[in-house]
């Protein structure tokens, strides 16, 4: 498991490339100092590489779109809801506890692994940065077992409300390891809490669209391996109310994406998902016979 887990480390660079990029823009929709310094001449390298396998600058627009998208989502959560927790999983180069606005009290808690970590903290240090909240680091690997009573041992109780994010991990895990990351995020909240992820859809895995961006991947380690048409019941097995939105669609667009988004019915199409989720206070059995969309999550 952690061969699986190591290979996706270089691609927090490129991640970390894309942030750069966009904050020299003058309409730029987020801010991140930090960003360069973190992605290196490696993290550049990587992004050139997946637009070029791409044919596109999708590989770059689409860690931006989402990443606004999550800024927003858990600075709702924190601001208007009053959540105090909150945990990044599977965090990599992430900085949004230094250029996010937090409300005073809240502790975010970044899970990955140590030497993901120790890495980040390197450039941290470097920069001389000072985080925005309570920040606490958790060295982990999110495929094995005890990496909840890690996080619990650095403070974070689950029975109190939080907000959690899954960002750009789901896509390179097996089945069933999505399902016992899920369930684990399950066990470790409390009613009305919130999660953010995205993933994929099927389609990818059989559109010619797709196919050169995928095997330029694989052919770094990175295969992707999960995929999922329906993410409402996805969620909803592991207690989750879903709200769904495809990048490019009101919401997710800024002003940025290129093209309309083709309606989820129409098949055959590799499509992207950003979900934000409500942790569920009714039974599974009631779960499933009320209607999936939990109105609460739209702002």
């Amino acid at each position: 498991m952690n061969g699986t887990v190591d290979a996706l480390a270089p691609t927090s660079r490129w991640m970390a490339a894309a942030r750069a990029r966009e904050s020299e823009r003058a309409d730029r929709l987020f801010d991140d100092p930090l960003a360069a310094a973190l992605a290196g001449p490696e993290g550049f390298a990587w992004l050139e590489q997946m637009e070029a396998a791409a044919g596109s600058d999708g590989p770059g627009l689409y860690p931006v779109i989402r990443t606004r998208f999550f800024d927003d989502f858990l600075l709702d959560s924190c601001r208007r809801l009053g959540v105090r927790q909150v945990v990044l999983a599977a965090a990599g180069l992430d900085t949004r506890a230094f250029r996010l606005g937090w409300p005073a009290r809240t502790r975010l808690y970044e899970l990955d692994l140590p030497e993901v970590l120790s890495s980040k903290e390197d450039v941290i240090g470097e920069a001389g940065a000072r985080p925005n909240c309570e920040r606490l680091t958790v060295g982990v690997d999110l495929q094995e077992a005890t990496w909840p009573e890690a996080l619990v041992a650095c403070g974070y109780r689950p029975e109190r409300q939080s907000v959690w994010l899954i960002e750009g991990l789901l896509y390179y895990l097996t089945r069933p390891a999505v399902r016992g990351l899920l369930e684990k995020v399950r066990s470790l909240t409390a009613a009305n809490s919130l999660i953010g992820l995205d993933v994929m859809n099927r389609g990818l895995f059989f559109s010619p669209v797709a196919w050169p961006l995928r095997a330029a991947l694989a052919w770094r380690g990175a295969p992707g391996r999960f995929g999922t048409n329906d993410p409402e019941t996805l969620m909803a097995r592991h207690g989750f109310d879903a709200d769904v939105t495809q990048p490019g669609e009101a919401g997710a667009n800024f002003g940025r994406w290129p093209t309309p988004r083709l309606p989820r019915e129409v098949p055959g199409l590799p499509r992207s998902f950003l979900v934000r989720g409500r942790r569920s206070i009714v039974s599974k059995r009631a779960r499933n016979l009320r209607p999936r969309f939990s109105a609460g999550l739209r702002r």
